[in-house]
């Protein structure tokens, strides 16, 4: 699923500024462009679908 900026901020402008993001497990690395129009949150994990369409994550760290 792809939201904008826009719609994401919206979705957490009811939330207070001092609670913690979780990312269900994951560890968040940082925000990085692609190209004008797309910005992608990026993990410490390598995440990425197989041929069949299945979500897989490595971990390096285990």
């Amino acid at each position: 699923m792809i939201i904008t900026v826009g719609e994401f901020r919206k979705l957490l402008e009811e939330y207070d500024d001092e609670l913690e993001l979780s990312f269900s497990g994951l560890e968040y690395h940082r925000l990085g462009r692609r190209g004008d129009k797309h910005l992608e949150v990026e993990f410490e994990e390598k995440i990425f679908k197989d041929k069949l369409g299945h979500t897989k994550i490595f971990d390096e760290k285990h």
